[in-house]
């Protein structure tokens, strides 16, 4: 839909005379008749000509080609007039609402080439960062695009990686409202990213990790007041300008591991997660096969090896944890032994059960079926 139907369009929705719009050469380009549309109109030819409001009458329709009796008026845009929007009717009952037409249709206008021009600005932001973490430090003319853009490139920043999973945060109006609530600073920077994603380049403080991560909680709580989809994120350290591909890199791998018990996930807290995400998928489902997948049937004894653990092995606190009789615990570990030939008292096999429940935690695209309650 063009520009000119889609001011037909919202003028109709509170007049209900025939509405036209022509360019300055009389040509109408949209009507609420979609007959006319192609056809010469003289009276808004003469009306661009004349560049204010003309009353056409009874006598301008049988001496002038293509017009109806009503109002033409001129569409001034930057003090020029760009086009002539009619109204059809009564030149008396519909002169008074020329004003309001007129003041709607550029108004209109003046909306669409804003949002036009911050369209471009941010392909130019997206297409500028894209080069920033793609290009090596020496490409050509980086320094110069980021200081035509008001950007410092010298200042450390971090990269956070957005998953809205909500469509509608693409959308113009709902993405303006985003950066609204994000209050970022002129050197802080949000680009669309791929499908309900976004990046999120945040200046690093000289206070330290305690103060961002403080902020990226408040920013995670503003998202997630915006829409009723899951908010995830993942973080990146903060880095110099010729290494914000590292950072860019962290937060990818951040975001992979978040879910909603941990929507946001800071790459510097990943230590054995950071093994789980260089395991091939095979090679993590036989690793399950040969340490707890025989548990599977069992929800209780792997909640049983999940307690045990979080207790640091105290068979004390575990039994309470769990209100079950010290000697129903020693039973369920005797099971488990048997059904896994693994120990869970002793120190190698623990850690076996302790990772194979990491990469069950953190890697929901295994193929082997896991327990329905854990």
């Amino acid at each position: 839909m063009t520009l000119a139907e889609k001011i037909v369009d919202e003028v109709k929705k509170v007049l209900t005379e025939e509405i036209i719009i022509t360019q300055t050469n009389g040509t109408i380009i949209a009507a609420t008749d979609p007959a006319r549309i192609g056809q010469f109109h003289e009276g808004a030819y003469v009306t661009s000509l004349e560049g204010q409001k003309r009353i056409l009458t009874k006598d301008d329709v049988l001496q002038m080609k293509g017009v109806k009796a009503g109002i033409n008026l001129p569409i001034y845009f930057k003090q020029e007039v760009i086009g002539v929007i009619g109204m059809t009717g009564d030149p008396r009952h519909v002169s008074p609402f020329g004003d309001i037409l007129r003041k709607m249709t550029e108004l209109l206008i003046q909306e669409h080439e804003f949002f036009q021009e911050t369209e471009t600005d941010e392909r130019q932001l997206e297409a500028f960062v894209f080069d920033w973490l793609h290009l090596p430090e020496t490409a050509v003319g980086m320094t110069e695009k980021a200081q035509r853009l008001g950007f410092d490139v010298n200042k450390q920043r971090v990269a956070i990686l957005i998953d809205c999973q909500d469509e509608s945060f693409m959308k113009q109006d709902q993405y303006k409202l985003m950066k609204d609530k994000l209050q970022l600073t002129n050197q802080e920077i949000i680009v669309r990213w791929g499908h309900a994603r976004f990046l999120l380049m945040l200046q690093a403080t000289p206070d330290g990790r305690e103060t961002w991560h403080k902020r990226l909680f408040h920013i995670h709580a503003a998202l997630t007041a915006l829409s009723p989809s899951r908010i995830l994120m993942g973080a990146g350290k903060p880095a110099a300008s010729h290494v914000m591909k590292q950072s860019f890199h962290q937060a990818f791998r951040a975001l992979k591991l978040a879910h909603a018990e941990t929507p946001i996930v800071f790459d510097e807290d990943l230590t054995l997660e950071l093994f789980m995400e260089e395991i091939s998928q095979e090679t993590k489902d036989t690793f399950l096969d040969r340490t707890i997948a025989s548990l599977f049937p069992y929800p209780e004894l792997v909640k049983t090896l999940r307690v045990l653990i979080a207790s640091d092995y105290s068979l004390k606190h575990t039994a309470e944890a769990m209100h079950v009789h010290i000697n129903t615990l020693h039973y369920r570990l005797k099971r488990i032994q048997d059904l896994t030939t693994l120990d869970p008292k002793r120190m190698q096999d623990a850690m076996l059960f302790y990772l194979a429940l990491l990469l069950l935690d953190h890697d929901t695209k295994n193929t082997i079926k896991q327990p329905d309650i854990l």
